[in-house]
C-alpha cells in the first residue's frame, strides 16, 4: 500500500468517526424532536458520506450496510415512516454495528457476517412495517415500495469522464445493483473510446446498459447511482414482469451448507468442486481444518496459550492507543505559532550578532536579549500546548447514548444535562477521562437516582437529572457529575465497610473519610449484582485513573437531595505546576494541586503516639508526619521538625504532613516517566530536568500516604 493511499485511508477513518458521532447524536435528538427535518437531513448526509467514502476504498460490507440505513432514513425523510421507538432502537443498534465494522476495517479484522445479516434484516423490516406519521397522512398517499412484485429495469448509464479521478469504482456500482436484484444482462458500450494515441488512463470512456430484475422500486435503483447521476447520463425505464404462479424459486445452497451471497458470487469451495479440482470429502476436510492463527500455533506447540493471551492483550492495548493518531488544528493557532517562530529566529539572530562582537559594556543588552528569548520560548510553549487543547465536548458526546440505554435497562426516567462542553483541555486528558466519567454516570443512574414511584413519594419529579459540567479552575479543570437522587447512605456504607473488614466498629471517621470508602476495590452497597453495577469495580477504576492523571476526586452528598462528584485534573499531562522543595542537597517537586499549606510547627506540636507514629497538631487536628529524608534515604539539613518546614498534602480525602528543609519556589516542570525509563519507585510519580541540568523527582502524594499508613502499622 502506498503512503499516499494509507494517508487517504487514515483520513477516511477520521471522517467516519466524526460522521458516526453526528449520526448517534442526531438520532438521540431526533427521538425527542421527531418532526425536525433539518436534523433528519443532517443524519442522512452523514450516513450517505460514510457509504460513498467506504465504497471508494472498497469496504463493501460497510457500503452495503450503510445503504440499508440510508434507505430507512430516506423513508423517514419522505414521511413514508414515522419516527417511532422501535425504528430509533434499530437505527441506534445499526450505528453501533457500523462503528464495529469501521474498526474492523481499520485493523483488518474479520467481521461477524451473521450479525451484519441479522441487523440488515431488521432494517429491512423497519421499511416494510406500516407506520405512516400524522404529517404524512395530511400529505395524502405516498408511493409505496413495490416489494413482492418483480420488475425489470432497463438502465443506460454513461458515467462522467472524471469518474476515476474522484476515486469511484463502476464495478462497485454493479455490485450494488446485484445486491438489490439480478443483473440479467450487462452490455458494455465502448463507442466513446478515442484513438489510442489520445487515450488518458485517468478518464472513463466506457458506458453500460443493464437489465436488472428486482422487487425494489425505482427509487431504490436510482439510489445506487447517487454519487454519479448528476454529472453522468442516467436513464432508467421500468418494464413489469408477469410473475410465475409457482412463486420465485429458492436460492440454491452451497455444498458446505452456506446460502449464496446476495451478490450472487460463488464461494471458492463451489468453484473448485465444479471444476473437478477437489472432491466433496476433501472440501469438507479442508473446511474442518480452518482455525484461527492462535489455535494453529498452539496445536503446533510453537507458542503456549498464555503467550497467545498476552499477545491479544497487547494487541488490544495498542489498538486503544492508535484510536486517534491525529488532531485537527485551527489555522489561526498555526498562524500565531509561525509568527512566534519568526520572532524566535529574529531573537536568535540578534544574539548571534551580539556574541560575535561581545564586550563587557554590552552586558545590559545581552540580558535584555536573553529576557526576550525567554518570553518567546514561553509563548511558543503556550501556543504548542494550545494546539493539543480540544473542547471537552468530544469526551461528553458519548454520554447521552449511555444515559438513554441505562434508563431503558433500569426502568427509570433520566435526563442528562451537559454544560461547559466548550472548555478546552489537553487531548491526552480527554482520551483518559472517558472511563472514569462513564463509571460515575453509571453509578449515578443505578445507585443515585430513585425509580419513578419512589421519586413521586419524595415529592420529586418522575424524571431524575444527571448534570455533567466542566470548567476551568486556576491551572486545572474541574468536572462535576451531579445527580438529584437519594444521596449516599452513611450508615449503609459504614456497615458494609465493617462487614468487609475495611474498618472496625470502633473507628471514628469523618464524613470525607466515609465517602472515600466507596472508592475501595471490591466495595459496593448494591444488594444484587447487575450488568450495570454491584461488583465494586467501577468506583475503584475512577479513583485509580484520576489519580493516575495527577488529579483528585472528592464527594459531596446530602440525604434525599443527591450527590456531587468533583474531579480536579491538570489541563495537560505533559507539564504540571509544582513546588520545588529541598531535602539536603536533593531537589524534589511537589504537585501544586496536592498542597494545602506549609507550616513551621511549634515546639509542642509534634507528638509520638503508640500505634500511630509521629503526629503533628494542625489547629487541633492531628495528622501523620512523614520524614522525606528517611523515605528516600537522603542526608538532611534538619532532623528536628521544629527547624524544618512541613507541607500539608491531601489525596483521597486524607492528609499527611511531609517534612522538608526548604521551599525553593513554584515552577512549571515537564514530566518524564520513571516506569518507561527505569522502574516504578514508590512515592515517586516521575522526574524532570531542572534549570541547572540536574534531575528532580516529582512526588507521588498517594504513595506517600501509603508509606505513612505502613509506618502507623509498624508503630502498632
Amino acid at each position: 500500500m502506498s503512503n499516499d493511499f494509507a494517508q487517504f485511508q487514515d483520513a477516511f477513518f477520521e471522517e467516519a468517526a466524526e460522521h458516526l458521532g453526528t449520526v448517534e447524536e442526531g438520532l438521540l435528538q431526533l427521538e425527542r424532536h421527531p418532526d425536525d427535518m433539518e436534523l433528519l437531513n443532517r443524519i442522512f448526509r452523514a450516513v450517505h458520506s460514510i457509504k460513498g467514502n467506504s465504497g471508494m476504498f472498497g469496504f463493501a460490507t460497510i457500503s452495503q450496510f450503510t445503504h440499508k440505513m440510508e434507505s430507512v432514513l430516506d423513508r423517514l425523510r419522505n414521511r413514508q415512516m414515522a419516527v417511532s421507538g422501535p425504528v430509533m432502537e434499530t437505527l441506534l443498534k445499526a450505528t453501533d454495528l457500523l462503528k464495529t465494522l469501521i474498526e474492523a476495517a481499520k485493523s483488518n479484522a474479520p467481521t461477524d457476517e451473521s450479525v451484519v445479516g441479522l441487523l440488515s434484516q431488521q432494517l429491512d423490516t423497519c421499511q416494510t412495517t406500516p407506520s405512516a406519521s400524522p404529517a404524512a397522512a395530511q400529505l395524502g398517499p405516498m408511493k409505496t415500495d413495490q416489494r413482492g412484485r418483480r420488475t425489470s429495469f432497463l438502465i443506460s448509464w454513461v458515467p462522467p469522464r472524471n469518474l476515476f479521478r474522484r476515486g469511484l469504482d463502476p464495478v462497485q456500482t454493479m455490485r450494488e445493483l446485484e445486491r438489490i436484484g439480478t443483473l440479467a444482462k450487462v452490455k458494455l458500450d465502448s463507442s466513446r473510446l478515442p484513438d489510442i494515441t489520445s487515450l488518458d488512463p485517468e478518464e472513463c470512456y466506457l458506458a453500460w446498459v443493464f437489465d436488472l430484475v428486482t422487487t425494489k422500486d425505482q427509487d431504490a435503483v436510482e439510489a445506487v447511482f447517487e454519487f454519479v447521476r448528476e454529472e453522468g447520463n442516467l436513464r432508467i425505464m421500468e418494464v413489469p414482469i408477469e410473475e410465475d404462479p409457482a412463486g420465485p424459486a429458492e436460492r440454491p445452497s452451497h455444498p458446505n451448507g452456506d446460502a449464496r451471497s446476495e451478490s450472487g458470487r460463488k464461494p471458492l469451495g463451489e468453484i473448485l468442486l465444479e471444476s473437478g479440482a477437489i472432491s466433496p470429502p476433501a472440501l469438507s476436510q479442508a473446511l474442518a481444518q480452518q482455525k484461527k492463527l492462535g489455535e494453529i500455533l498452539v496445536a503446533q506447540k510453537a507458542v503456549t496459550p498464555q503467550q497467545i493471551t498476552q499477545a491479544l492483550e497487547k494487541q488490544e492495548a495498542q489498538a486503544k492507543k492508535l484510536d486517534s493518531t491525529s488532531i485537527r488544528v485551527e489555522t489561526g493557532k498555526i498562524d500565531k505559532l509561525i509568527n512566534l517562530v519568526g520572532e524566535l529566529v529574529i531573537t536568535q539572530s540578534m544574539l548571534s550578532d551580539l556574541g560575535a562582537r561581545f564586550e563587557l559594556r554590552h552586558l545590559p543588552l545581552l540580558l535584555e536579549r536573553m529576557a526576550q528569548l525567554e518570553r518567546n520560548t514561553r509563548e511558543i510553549q503556550e501556543r504548542v500546548m494550545g494546539i493539543r487543547m480540544l473542547p471537552i465536548g468530544t469526551a461528553f458526546s458519548r454520554f447521552p447514548r449511555l444515559v438513554r440505554d441505562l434508563a431503558a435497562k433500569s426502568g427509570k426516567k433520566i435526563q442528562l444535562v451537559l454544560s461547559g462542553e466548550e472548555t478546552e483541555v489537553d487531548k491526552t486528558v480527554i482520551e483518559s477521562i472517558g472511563d472514569p466519567l462513564t463509571h460515575l454516570i453509571r453509578n449515578s443512574a443505578d445507585h443515585g437516582l430513585e425509580p419513578p414511584a419512589e421519586r413521586l413519594k419524595s415529592n420529586k419529579s418522575e424524571q431524575g437529572t444527571i448534570r455533567l459540567n466542566a470548567c476551568h479552575a486556576g491551572g486545572n479543570i474541574c468536572i462535576t457529575v451531579e445527580d438529584d437522587g437519594r444521596g449516599l447512605n452513611r450508615d449503609k456504607i459504614l456497615a458494609k465497610a465493617v462487614a468487609q473488614g475495611l474498618i472496625t466498629e470502633h473507628d471514628k471517621l469523618s464524613d470525607d473519610q466515609i465517602w472515600a470508602l466507596i472508592f475501595k476495590p471490591g466495595f459496593s452497597t448494591a444488594e444484587k449484582v447487575t450488568d450495570v453495577s454491584g461488583r465494586g469495580v467501577g468506583m475503584d477504576v475512577v479513583k485509580r485513573n484520576i489519580e493516575g492523571l495527577g488529579g483528585t476526586v472528592c464527594v459531596r452528598t446530602a440525604p434525599g437531595k443527591g450527590t456531587v462528584f468533583t474531579l480536579k485534573l491538570p489541563l495537560t499531562l505533559a507539564i504540571i505546576d509544582g513546588m520545588s522543595v529541598r531535602i539536603g542537597k536533593e531537589t524534589y517537586i511537589v504537585p501544586l494541586l496536592s498542597i494545602l499549606e506549609s507550616i513551621q510547627p511549634g515546639a509542642d506540636a509534634i507528638k509520638t503516639v503508640v500505634g500511630k507514629g509521629e503526629l503533628v497538631n494542625v489547629r487541633g487536628t492531628y495528622l501523620p508526619m512523614t520524614r522525606l529524608y528517611e523515605v528516600f534515604a537522603t542526608e538532611p539539613e534538619h532532623t528536628d521538625p521544629n527547624e524544618a518546614i512541613l507541607l500539608i498534602l491531601e489525596a483521597e480525602g486524607e492528609r499527611v504532613a511531609v517534612m522538608v528543609d526548604e521551599i525553593l519556589g513554584q515552577q512549571q516542570v515537564v514530566i518524564k516517566s520513571m516506569e518507561q525509563n527505569f522502574r516504578k519507585v514508590e512515592g515517586i510519580a516521575g522526574a524532570t530536568i531542572l534549570g541547572d541540568g540536574t534531575v528532580g523527582f516529582i512526588l507521588d502524594v498517594r504513595g506517600l500516604l501509603d508509606i505513612a499508613r505502613r509506618a502507623e502499622l509498624m508503630a502498632a
